[in-house]
């Protein structure tokens, strides 16, 4: 099963004891997603002067889906693109003593796997 990474960073799989599992490089072209936010004015039962936002986000420029090719992004590129079934995210991350991520334990799958674990 071919996984491609579409993040700035490298993505590093560890398990419990921070063991690599498997690593794949950063992409030298990132998927991104824009936020493009526009000011809203106030709504009923707001408090005054509180600022208030709408956020749209543009899609980013995946590649079209291929059969058995799982694509790895982040959760903002992926939450743009629910209608993808291709798409993993990292989840349970790995932080160093300063907080910096290091790896991640998971992916969160856009689709469950089909029955019979394929």
């Amino acid at each position: 099963m071919p996984v491609f990474n579409l993040t700035p960073h490298v993505v590093t799989v560890v398990d419990e004891r921070s063991r690599v599992i498997r690593s794949w490089p950063k992409a030298s072209r990132p998927a991104r997603v824009e936020a493009v936010r526009e000011p809203v004015r106030e709504t009923d039962g707001m408090p005054e002067g509180l600022p208030l936002l709408t956020e749209r986000r543009t899609r980013a420029d995946l590649p079209e889906p291929r059969e058995g090719v799982w694509l790895i992004v982040s959760s903002v590129v992926g939450s743009a693109h629910p209608e993808r079934h291709d798409l993993l995210i990292p989840s349970d991350l790995v932080r160093d003593g300063r907080g910096v991520v290091t790896g991640c334990r998971a992916f969160v799958v856009s689709r469950p796997p089909a029955k019979g674990g394929t």
